[in-house]
């Protein structure tokens, strides 16, 4: 196939069909208390949908560049993406929900959106408390406590 969005829609149809067998052996529940395989099940079917438009609608086409996937540029870009994330990932049972996703977030803004230092620091705190107010509070999800104790 010389066609990326071929080969993806290829990819995704038979990743999403593994996704909905593995959803599949999830125990059911009720229709009052769905079990767990409602929202894998749902979202595998939801990403094989999407992966057979994807195929479809996609043209083969006679040359492909690969040489220009990333501009001059973006490919730190990606690697700052990806840093980031590694780090808040080994961070986050250590200092906690708020503080790694508040520095997540902050660094984000900073590399990635261009934006001040201090909109940054701003726009992650502002989402990464009203995260921690939505899981913690309004969900009753448990969230590593880390440093600062909430």
């Amino acid at each position: 196939m010389k066609n990326p969005d071929r080969l993806s829609g290829a990819f995704f149809i038979l990743f999403s069909a593994a996704a909905c067998l593995l959803a599949l052996r999830l125990p059911e529940g009720t229709m009052g208390i769905p079990g767990p395989m409602v929202f894998p099940l749902l979202l595998g079917l939801s990403l094989w949908v999407l992966s057979i438009l994807l195929f479809a609608q996609s043209r083969p086409s006679a040359q492909i560049s690969y040489a220009n996937i990333f501009p001059k540029g973006e490919i730190f870009k990606v690697l700052y993406v990806l840093a980031a994330f590694f780090l808040s990932l080994f961070a986050f049972e250590r200092i906690g929900f708020v503080v790694s996703i508040l520095a997540l977030l902050a660094l984000l803004f900073r590399g990635i959106g261009r934006k001040t230092t201090a909109q940054s620091i701003l726009y992650a705190l502002i989402i990464s408390l009203t995260a921690y107010l939505s899981f913690f509070h309004l969900l009753g999800v448990r969230l590593p406590k880390g440093v600062l104790n909430f």
